[in-house]
């Protein structure tokens, strides 16, 4: 069963859940009984929390699951609540119908709980999946408590339980809720740690953030972790916009500035009229390439690693070694675009920081991809800087920033040179 199938399953079985809850309450009535609307209160809640998660299912299972098992755990207090009030009141065969339905509520709400707990399966951490081990172990518990229950209503018995021993249905209630209790845990820890997680490391590198938004601007991230669709969009849009003004740079504003450098140099202007007019060109085309790269949107990111190379060496001294580790898969769409696009900003800026300020004669791109991960490291011969903070300027945080960007991380060291790596998980597309 997929896991999308299994969370299907889990919605239609807290549905069945607060079904139960819904009749039960339906059927209650006599003196010292909620009116009717209220009585309804719990299963309209675990209704609405179903609801969400059903509208959840198709973009984010980490929204889909934690309300399909709140809602089921609703729905089990509440019909597990209703049966106790009819302790005593309902005798004989009535009686064992009434317990075999609480044991069904809880067995689905363990149920539930647990395929919450281990639905990242060999993804999640040691720690997630021995917690979940024990709510495996809860749920059988629970079933077996609840099928004493069954047995134990279908006997007649001469004389309640004394005072204070637990009764077959309390261990079974309490089993099944505890059981209920630890699967959402473990199931919401091991759906939050990982995008709460990467939305540190982007808010830990976001420049924008100031002291009095701290707060809502983690949660924004994590909200845009939890929710990928939220934020997909207005990437997207940010992207189209990036490339209509790289575009425009493109065609409207390098041939112009060309043509005035051709000009001023014809015309025998100054020598620092030349030079700034030069440096400004430069300056506009590391622009648009920071923006946009045609290559690499094109022929893929080993090509654009490759075109940056070359570029970078015929602008400057440098030379620049282009090494693949692993089978590094070279044609569009390898790798996810947005990631692709983080790769060769860094790349772009650790290159740009080397050619400024390292005096190096040598770099090294290196670049390593697996089924579920890619790396990128930069690496220059240069020398150290003598300075804490001279070449941990505005171009490391910019890579850091777009490494978070796009879940990826950014290490820096300096020894002899430079060192810069990045990393990302899970990043390759498709063949």
């Amino acid at each position: 069963m997929t896991p999308r199938a299994r969370l299907v399953a889990a919605c239609a079985a807290a549905a069945i859940v607060i079904a139960e809850a819904a009749i039960l309450r339906i059927g209650i009535g006599g003196a010292g009984v909620a009116p009717f609307p209220d009585r309804l209160m719990s299963v309209l809640v675990a209704s609405a929390l179903l609801l969400a998660a059903l509208l959840a299912l198709p973009r984010s299972t980490a929204v889909a699951w934690p309300g399909a098992t709140a809602a089921a755990a609703i729905g089990t207090i509440d019909a597990v609540s209703a049966i106790r009030s009819l302790d005593g009141v309902a005798v004989g065969d009535a009686w064992r119908d009434l317990t075999a339905l609480g044991g069904l509520a809880l067995v689905l709400g363990a149920s539930i709980a647990a395929a919450y707990a281990n639905h990242r399966g060999r993804g999640a951490s040691r720690v997630v999946r021995g917690a979940a081990i024990l709510v495996g172990v809860g749920l059988v518990a629970t079933f077996v408590a609840s099928f004493s229950a069954v047995l134990d209503a279908s006997v007649p018995i001469d004389q309640p339980p004394a005072a204070g021993q637990l009764s077959p249905l309390r261990l079974a209630i309490r089993l099944g809720l505890l059981t209920i209790a630890g699967g959402f845990l473990v199931g919401l820890g091991s759906d939050v740690s990982p995008p709460a997680r990467r939305a540190f490391d982007r808010w830990r590198a976001d420049p924008s953030r100031s002291a009095d938004r701290r707060l809502w601007r983690f949660a924004e991230l994590l909200a845009n972790e939890l929710l990928p669709g939220r934020d997909a969009e207005r990437r997207r849009a940010v992207d189209a916009e990036r490339s209509r003004i790289a575009a425009d740079l493109h065609a409207l504003v390098l041939p112009e500035l060309r043509r005035a450098a051709a000009t001023a140099e014809a015309a025998g202007l100054p020598p620092d009229v030349q030079v700034d007019l030069r440096r400004a060109l430069d300056d506009v085309e590391q622009l648009m390439h920071e923006r946009q790269s045609i290559v690499l949107e094109q022929f893929g990111l080993v090509a654009a690693l490759e075109w940056l190379a070359e570029r970078t060496e015929e602008r400057s001294r440098l030379r620049v070694d282009l090494e693949l580790e692993g089978e590094v898969p070279d044609h569009p769409g390898a790798v996810e675009p947005a990631v692709a696009r983080a790769a060769f900003r860094i790349a772009l800026l650790a290159l740009d920081n080397v050619v400024r300020h390292a005096s190096a004669t040598t770099a090294i791109l290196r670049l390593a991809a697996r089924t579920d991960a890619l790396r990128l490291e930069v690496i220059d011969d240069g020398r150290a800087p003598t300075e804490p903070d001279t070449r941990n300027g505005r171009g490391i945080a910019d890579m850091r920033a777009a490494a978070a960007a796009t879940g990826g991380r950014v290490a820096v060291s300096f020894a002899s040179g430079a060192h810069v790596q990045a990393s990302w998980p899970r990043t390759l597309g498709s063949d």
